[in-house]
């Protein structure tokens, strides 16, 4: 199966992302009270496959690619599901499918009060910026776009500071091969490890911390070790389907999932009433 780049459709502001996000989830809160967890889609082929088989299922268990495998080995959560407090994927890339739970789906999650991922990341070059710019200049000449995402740390501007923008998907196989072969590698693991801790929240203290931040920048990570079935789930809601919903999207809709909801980023619907 041939799968689409899921984050070709970045939308480019990080200002214009967060005001989407809080948007969405302020329409949502609005009608449904509280915020939720969600899990994003970004090709169709891939939703029409989840709602057949009524499973979203582990890594390992499919041929999807993972969309950062690399940090996510480093991180110990690379054979998960990812999770996100309100519509974070849809904000920041457009992913147009998006299954929604309950917070309280937070009970069967392992929750980090930010992106550990982006977090783990940013410290590691950061430390390289202080200890050791050479070998972060040597990997910023890796090739143009470990360039250019070097250059955008150094410079790029957010909320009045620079190098606290890292996009280091773009770059993450460079990164963790730099990593890999850094003569101080036991430090960047204290690092690693050191941010997994920090942020790590156990319930009820994550779902206490998701609605105190849903409507703050910054985007807990939330991940699910077990495959997850739909049709058994007591947290599943339904779906937020950006624009108009295909036909045969919506046959399967009707035919499985008549009972969940559909909400369009404005009102829900239920299914049955479509």
């Amino acid at each position: 199966m041939m799968i689409s780049n899921p984050f070709k459709n970045q939308e480019p502001s990080v200002n214009k992302q967060m005001d989407e996000r809080k948007r969405l989830l302020t329409s949502f809160v609005k009608i449904h009270g509280k915020p939720i967890i969600v899990h994003a889609i970004h090709d169709k082929l891939v939703f029409h496959k989840v709602l057949t088989d009524g499973k979203l299922r582990l890594p390992e268990t499919h041929q999807s690619p993972q969309k950062t495998p690399y940090m996510e080995k480093f991180l110990g959560i690379n054979n998960c599901l990812y999770y996100s407090l309100g519509f974070v994927y849809f904000s920041s890339y457009y992913w147009k499918y998006n299954l929604i739970f309950d917070i309280k789906f937070l009970k069967d999650l392992i929750y980090y009060d930010n992106s550990v991922n982006f977090q783990a990341a940013r410290d590691v070059v950061a430390y390289w910026h202080e200890n050791d710019m050479e070998y972060l200049e040597k990997l910023a000449n890796t090739n143009q776009i470990t360039r250019e995402t070097i250059n955008k740390y150094y410079n790029k501007d957010y909320k009045g500071e620079v190098r606290k923008f890292l996009e280091f998907w773009k770059i993450e196989k460079e990164l963790f091969e730099f990593i890999d072969n850094y003569s101080n590698k036991k430090e960047l693991f204290k690092i690693i490890s050191g941010v997994l801790k920090k942020h790590l929240l156990k319930y009820p203290e994550s779902e206490k911390d998701a609605l105190d931040c849903y409507l703050q920048d910054k985007a807990p990570e939330i991940i699910g070790r077990k495959e997850n079935d739909l049709l058994k789930n007591p947290y599943f809601l339904g779906f937020f389907i950006s624009g108009a919903v295909a036909k045969d999207t919506l046959a399967i809709l009707k035919s499985k999932y008549s009972d969940k909801i559909v909400f369009d980023g404005e009102k829900i619907t239920k299914i049955v009433d479509i």
